[in-house]
């Protein structure tokens, strides 16, 4: 009979597959309109432009996708750190390295989820 160890290792490693997707593909798209394009369609009214951006920000498929986009951010970067120290020869905080990465992760997520649930 083989003894097989189970490993909740393919759970992180979805999750940094999907968060490198969103980070690639979304995150770049999200700087570029809010940073590029509607400031500069908006004209120079800073209070309209705070009042379009903090509409869009308000509709809720707009904060579901910031959240779902700032989750799976923070589990990629999370994950690749993790494993970046580890590759440097921290191996013996193994657990201590869980807890920090995805603990962070978890934090800043939780953080994300109560501003963007308060617009």
């Amino acid at each position: 009979m083989s003894h097989l160890t189970k490993s909740n290792e393919a759970f992180w490693w979805s999750l940094f597959s999907a968060g490198g997707v969103m980070a690639a593909l979304f995150v770049p798209v999200i700087i570029f309109v809010t940073g590029f394009v509607l400031p500069f369609m908006m004209g120079d009214d800073l209070e309209s432009q705070y009042d379009r951006m903090q509409g869009l920000i308000t509709m809720w498929p707009t904060r579901v996708a910031l959240f779902g986009v700032i989750f799976l951010s923070f589990f990629h970067c999370a994950h690749r750190i993790r494993h970046i120290l580890m590759d440097f020869g921290v191996r013996w905080a193994g657990v201590a390295l869980l807890i920090l990465c995805y603990g962070g992760a978890v934090a800043g997520t939780v953080v994300a989820g109560v501003v963007l649930a308060r617009f």
